[in-house]
């Protein structure tokens, strides 16, 4: 990690590190500085598994100091190592936050974090190209806490081992995350969602071969959703002011509809091209995902929050309201025809991660949008026993399941439309008309 001259803090850095020092005085600003660091310290020292809602368990104000500090670690990374800001760093960043709601935490995160810097060094490569699968390898945290804290009690052995399994998985991750894209072709956002889903599958058929059994958890809270969803709100109406001051406001608008007609799968990189216009259509994003759960009288608790937050944040990198709103439909009627309840987990999350799928209806239509949202329910439903919990990404697992089976299907059925499309137009035409 080498420093270089002239290197100026991005500000799209200092706009996640006002996020995390919001965060961070509202927490104080509600609870003592010993309610907040007994409930950190009961975060970290949680199993972490799906669903783990930080909020249910130890309360808002140590969840948002929680959520703060792990964003912050690589905020402070990406500068340390003067790493400038692209929409897939934007993005991952937002993913820490959000996700930090529920299972991630500084003590499951940072072997995995070693993991990858380790993987960089025999590649002899910056570490700065690398934070991104440092972030990303977070998905499968709960590996980590799951060793060290299952069944309540913990060891220095088991804490060694923890970390020993965090930072071999880390050291491996690069590799998985780079072949699996292979198999969507760049039709599923949640890429490492699909390697960490591997990685926990592998992980839970060997801890169950050893007799050791991965229990799911249940935290859900119900009793902040207005608290939250005034948050998400003045969120989102202040990322479209910034957008507009910016970017100055014809500007903006006229970059905003560019992005509304983005049908580009690989090169969405929309913060490189659009620039601060982007924050609009972050705050437009988290507005219509927060009013989406409000109208399904979801809760909003820590892993929905952690939804919205991750919405916003691939908003600067393949989401936008003409990709995303199909596929939230298909996964809403999916929804409202199973057997589940629809403001319980399995349910609440799948809607919104449903939009990972983004790209189908980006570059094949709303029709194939919807059919994409409501496969994605059904699949990431059953898809959970794969991995017992243990892969945070869990959405984007089923998300990758759906785009590798559905994709080629579409093709199929596109070829086989305009072949019998050209032949009806030659149909009755005499030779050389």
């Amino acid at each position: 990690m080498t420093k270089t001259s002239g290197y100026k803090i991005p500000i799209d850095y200092y706009v996640l590190m006002f996020i995390c020092g919001l965060f961070a005085i509202f927490a104080f600003a509600t609870a003592t500085p010993m309610d907040v660091m007994r409930g950190f310290w009961v975060i970290n020292t949680s199993r972490s598994v799906l669903v783990s809602d930080y909020i249910a368990m130890a309360g808002l104000s140590a969840t948002l100091i929680n959520a703060a500090v792990s964003c912050l670690l690589f905020v402070f990374l990406l500068i340390y190592t003067n790493t400038q800001p692209n929409g897939k760093i934007i993005a991952t960043l937002f993913l820490t936050l959000g996700f930090s709601m529920f299972g991630k935490n500084l003590l499951n995160t940072l072997p995995l974090c070693v993991g990858v810097w380790c993987y960089a060094k025999v590649q002899k490569a910056r570490f700065g190209g690398y934070l991104v699968h440092a972030m990303c390898v977070a998905t499968i945290s709960p590996i980590v806490s799951e060793i060290a804290f299952s069944g309540g009690k913990t060891s220095v052995g088991r804490l060694s081992a923890a970390y020993a399994a965090g930072i071999f998985i880390g050291f491996i991750f690069p590799v998985v995350v780079e072949s699996v894209k292979r198999m969507h072709n760049g039709y599923c956002l949640y890429n490492s969602g699909i390697a960490g889903g591997f990685i926990a599958t592998f992980a839970v058929g060997l801890m169950r071969s050893m007799g050791v059994e991965v229990i799911p958890e249940n935290y859900w809270d119900t009793s902040h959703t207005v608290q939250l969803a005034v948050g998400a709100f003045s969120f989102s109406f202040a990322a479209i002011v910034f957008g507009l001051f910016v970017a100055g406001p014809k500007r903006a608008i006229s970059t905003f509809v560019k992005i509304l007609s983005e049908r580009d799968r690989d090169n969405n990189d929309y913060l490189l091209y659009y620039g601060g216009t982007c924050y609009i259509n972050i705050g437009v994003m988290c507005i219509i995902a927060t009013t989406t759960m409000l109208l399904l009288d979801i809760p909003i608790n820590g892993p929905v929050l952690g939804g919205i937050i991750t919405i916003a944040g691939f908003s600067v990198a393949g989401k936008h309201v003409r990709n995303t709103i199909p596929v939230l439909v298909g996964s809403i009627l999916a929804t409202n025809l199973n057997t589940i309840e629809l403001a319980t987990a399995p349910n609440a999350l799948s809607i919104l991660f449903s939009t990972g799928l983004a790209p189908i209806a980006c570059k094949f239509g709303w029709i194939w949008g919807i059919i994409a949202g409501f496969l994605h329910v059904s699949v990431a439903i059953g898809i959970g026993a794969l991995n017992g919990g243990l892969n945070l990404y869990n959405n984007g697992f089923a998300g990758g399941f759906v785009a590798i089976t559905l994709v080629p299907l579409i093709l199929f059925f596109n070829r086989l439309i305009s072949k019998k499309s050209d032949s009806e137009v030659n149909y009755g035409r005499r030779k050389g008309d």
